[in-house]
C-alpha cells in the first residue's frame, strides 16, 4: 500500500512538456504509453489520477505545438478520462491558433480520438470565432472535430471581410444541430441558420472554407433548401456559394429571388455584394410591380387604334430572357438592368420582344427608371396593335417612345412604315417621319372616295374595299381628347394619297378626321399645290389650293387662287370647268361651280352665276345671267346639220 501511495503522489506531481517529431499531424508521446504499461495490474475504478498532462506535435510541413491539459486524468480501459480538458494549438510563430475546452472528455491514446456527451467551447486565439455545442468527438491525427448537437458559433465579421476598415465589431452567428471541423474547413449541418446585421441565411448545411493560419473565411457553401433574406433581397435555391474575397454569391438549383415587389427566377444567380450588382443566367423570369416602367408604363403606349386605348395601369410586368444583369444606382453613379437574349416583356395585353433590353436607373434615385432601350428585332404588340423596328427607346422624362430603323406598324385598321416612329402615350399622339408610307381604311358612305356613286345615294356602312395609300415626309396621329371629337391624322410634305379606281391626291398638307369607334374616314382637308385625279369611266382631275371633304353630307369643296380647275370627259370629249370654288356631292353626282364659273368643251364655253354639271344624267345647267359661246367649228357643224334636216323635211 505504501508503494501505491508513493506512485500516486509521483503521478500527481508529474508534469512534462515534450515536442515529438513525426510525419503525423497529431501523435501521442511515447512516454504516455510507457506510463500505462507501468501499471498492468490496474483495473477500472482503481486507476490513479494525474494532472498537468500535455501533448505536443509537429506537422510534416510546419511546426505546430498542440498542448492538451486537464485538471485531472483518470485511466480507464477504454481510454483516459480528462476533467476540464483544454487543448491549445500554437502556430510556428508562437501565436495561439485554436483553444478547445470542455467539462470532460474520454481520450483514446491508441486511436488518437476524443469524445464526450458534455458541453464544449471552441475559439480562435484572437477570439474572433467562438463556438459552443453539446456532445463531441474528434481525431487528433486529422485533426478533426465533430459537435453532435446545439451548435452555436459566433464570428467577428472581420473574418468574413478581410478588407473591412471599420474597427466596430460586427458578429455573425451560426446555429445548427451538428458541426464538423478539419484543417481549412468547417461544416455546419442540419437546420443551419446564419444571422448578422444584414440578414439571415438558412440551409440544410453550410461548408465554410478558411485559412488555417488565421481562420479567415474564404468561402461559404450552403446546400439544401437555401434561403437568404437581407434588407433588400430574399432568395431561395438548392445551393449558394459565397466567395468572400471576391464578394460574390452564386446561387444554383432553381434560384428564386424577391426584391420588394420585384421577384424572379433563373438557372443561375450571382450577387456581387460590394458592387451591388446581380447577374442571372438561363431561363430568366422576373415579375415587376405596376408602374415599374415609369409613368404610363413601358407598354402603355396608347397607340392609334380602332377604338379607345385599353388601360393597363395596375397590371404587373413580366420579363423573360436568357441573361439578366443588374447594377444598383449608387451615389452619383447611374444604375442599369439589362436583359439579353430572347427578351419578352408582357403587361396585360401588351408584349415587347427584342434581343437586348436595357433599363437605365437614375442616379441617387433609389432605382427609379430613367429610360428603357430595346435593340434588335423589336416587336411591340398590344391587343391587335403591333410595332416593329430595330431599336426602341422609352424616355420617361419626355414620356415618349421612339422606334428607329425600318419601323413598321399595324394599328387597328391602319398600317405603315417610316424611318422613325414616336409615341407619346400620355398625350395619345403617334408620329412618323422619313419616307412615310401608310394604309388607311376606306371611308364610310358609298365606299368610293371622291367618286360619284353608281346609282343614287347609298346608305352608310362600315369601311370596305381597298384602303387608301399615303406617302409623305411626316405623319402625326392624335387621339381625340375625352369621349367627343374625332381622331386626327396629319400628313405633311409631298403628300401622295391614292386609292382604287385611280384616285390620287397630291398636296403639301392633308388632315384627315377619323371616327375612332368605327375607324372610318370622316373628313379630309388637303392644301398646298393640290391636285386630285381619278381614272376610269368617270375620270376627273381637280386642281386648286384646298380641298375639304366630309362623309357626313358626302360633299367635297374645292377652292383655288386664281381659280379651281376641274377636268373630266363627257361623251368622249374633254370638259374643263374653271371657277373660284367647286362643290361636288357624291350622293347626287352634282358638281356646282361658282365664282365666275366657266365650263369649256370642244364646242365652246358656258358662263353663268353658277354652273351645275349632273354626272348621272350628263346634263349641264347655268343659272343667272348665263352666256354660251360656241366656236366657229361648232357653229359650222350646227349649220350643216340644220341644212341636212331641212332637205329631208317633207
Amino acid at each position: 500500500m505504501a508503494r501505491s501511495k508513493t506512485f500516486a503522489r509521483l503521478l500527481a506531481d508529474f508534469t512534462l512538456t515534450a515536442v515529438v517529431w513525426s510525419k503525423a499531424q497529431w501523435v501521442i508521446p511515447v512516454f504516455m504509453a510507457c506510463l500505462v504499461a507501468a501499471k498492468p495490474s490496474q483495473t477500472l475504478g482503481q486507476a490513479p489520477a494525474s494532472t498537468g498532462r500535455c501533448i505536443a506535435e509537429k506537422s510534416a510541413d510546419s511546426l505546430r505545438i498542440s498542448i492538451l491539459t486537464g485538471s485531472e486524468a483518470v485511466f480507464q480501459a477504454d481510454g483516459m478520462l480528462l476533467t476540464d480538458p483544454r487543448l491549445v494549438t500554437v502556430t510556428a510563430d508562437g501565436k495561439t491558433n485554436l483553444v478547445f475546452t470542455a467539462s470532460e472528455c474520454l481520450y483514446d491514446q491508441d486511436k488518437k480520438t476524443i469524445r464526450s456527451s458534455g458541453e464544449l467551447s471552441l475559439s480562435t486565439g484572437d477570439g474572433q470565432m467562438q463556438l459552443k455545442g453539446v456532445g463531441f468527438s474528434g481525431n487528433l491525427a486529422g485533426p478533426t472535430l465533430s459537435v453532435l448537437s446545439n451548435v452555436v458559433a459566433k464570428l467577428d465579421k472581420k473574418l468574413t471581410q478581410a478588407r473591412q476598415k471599420s474597427a466596430k465589431p460586427e458578429l455573425l452567428q451560426i446555429t445548427s444541430r451538428q458541426f464538423e471541423l478539419e484543417p481549412g474547413r468547417a461544416l455546419f449541418r442540419d437546420s443551419v441558420l446564419v444571422k448578422d446585421a444584414d440578414g439571415t441565411l438558412s440551409s440544410d448545411s453550410i461548408a465554410v472554407g478558411m485559412r488555417e493560419d488565421d481562420w479567415e473565411v474564404q468561402t461559404i457553401l450552403a446546400s439544401g433548401n437555401v434561403a437568404l433574406q437581407a434588407e433588400q433581397i430574399k432568395t431561395t435555391s438548392e445551393q449558394a456559394d459565397y466567395d468572400l474575397p471576391a464578394g460574390l454569391i452564386v446561387l444554383k438549383g432553381n434560384p428564386n429571388w424577391a426584391m420588394g415587389e420585384r421577384s424572379g427566377r433563373a438557372n443561375l444567380l450571382m450577387i456581387h455584394r460590394e458592387s451591388q450588382s446581380v447577374n442571372a443566367e438561363g431561363d430568366v423570369y422576373m415579375r415587376l410591380p405596376a408602374g415599374a416602367g415609369g409613368a404610363g408604363g413601358v407598354l402603355d403606349f396608347n397607340a392609334p387604334t380602332a377604338g379607345p386605348a385599353k388601360d393597363s395601369k395596375g397590371e404587373s410586368v413580366e420579363i423573360r430572357s436568357n441573361v439578366f444583369l443588374f447594377q444598383a444606382a449608387t451615389g452619383e453613379n447611374v444604375g442599369f438592368a439589362r436583359y439579353i437574349g430572347a427578351v419578352q416583356l408582357t403587361r396585360g395585353e401588351g408584349r415587347l420582344q427584342c434581343s437586348f433590353l436595357n433599363v437605365r436607373l437614375a442616379k441617387g434615385s433609389g432605382g427609379a427608371v430613367e429610360s428603357v432601350n430595346a435593340e434588335v428585332g423589336v416587336n411591340l404588340a398590344q391587343g391587335g396593335d403591333q410595332l416593329t423596328a430595330q431599336t426602341a427607346t422609352y424616355d420617361l422624362a419626355q414620356k415618349t417612345i421612339q422606334f428607329r430603323g425600318g419601323a413598321r406598324w399595324n394599328l387597328g385598321t391602319q398600317s405603315g412604315q417610316a424611318r422613325l416612329v414616336e409615341l407619346s402615350p400620355n398625350d395619345g399622339v403617334f408620329r412618323a417621319s422619313g419616307r412615310v408610307k401608310m394604309q388607311l381604311p376606306r371611308p364610310k358612305g358609298d365606299g368610293r372616295f371622291l367618286l360619284p356613286p353608281a346609282s343614287g345615294k347609298v346608305a352608310k356602312s362600315e369601311p370596305s374595299g381597298e384602303p387608301l395609300l399615303v406617302v409623305c415626309d411626316s405623319f402625326e396621329y392624335r387621339q381625340a381628347v375625352g369621349s367627343v371629337g374625332l381622331d386626327s391624322a396629319t400628313f405633311t410634305g409631298n403628300v401622295v394619297l391614292s386609292g382604287d379606281e385611280g384616285l390620287r391626291v397630291l398636296a403639301q398638307n392633308v388632315v384627315i378626321g377619323i371616327d375612332s369607334e368605327g375607324a372610318g374616314l370622316v373628313s379630309l382637308d388637303a392644301s398646298g399645290d393640290l391636285v386630285v385625279s381619278t381614272t376610269g369611266e368617270n375620270a376627273m382631275r381637280y386642281v386648286g389650293d384646298r380641298l375639304v371633304y366630309s362623309t357626313a353630307d358626302e360633299t367635297m369643296r374645292l377652292t383655288g387662287k386664281p381659280s379651281v380647275e376641274i377636268r373630266t370627259r363627257l361623251e368622249g370629249a374633254e370638259v374643263v370647268a374653271l371657277g373660284q370654288a367647286a362643290i361636288y356631292n357624291l350622293g347626287t353626282g352634282l358638281l356646282r361651280l361658282t365664282g365666275d364659273p366657266v365650263l369649256k368643251t370642244d364646242e365652246g364655253e358656258l358662263r353663268g352665276r353658277e354652273v351645275v354639271f349632273d354626272q348621272q344624267t350628263k346634263r349641264l345647267k347655268a343659272t343667272g345671267r348665263w352666256k354660251m359661246t360656241l366656236n366657229p367649228r361648232t357653229i359650222a357643224k350646227m349649220r350643216e346639220r340644220t341644212k341636212k334636216q331641212g332637205k329631208t323635211k317633207p
